[in-house]
């Protein structure tokens, strides 16, 4: 496998990755804001998530910049 094709894979698993953690996100900011009494732990997560999200979207980042130096 070549470089620019092994980027390109960490890019769309990259994305995949980071759609997963907003749909995450989403579910428990949604459980927060209808158990106002039990939405500590959900608070929690939908922060984690959000950070999942904001990682997974620096690797694929990381990954363009890999393949745009590869180009000549």
């Amino acid at each position: 496998m070549s470089p620019g094709a092994l980027a390109r894979l960490v890019i769309a698993l990259a994305v995949v990755a980071a759609i997963i953690f907003a749909g995450v996100t989403l579910t428990e900011l949604n459980y927060a804001s209808g158990h106002p009494y039990a939405y500590g732990p959900a608070k929690i997560i939908a922060w984690a998530a959000g950070a999942g999200v904001v990682l997974s979207l620096a690797v694929a980042v990381l990954a363009h910049a890999a393949i745009r130096t590869e180009r000549p």
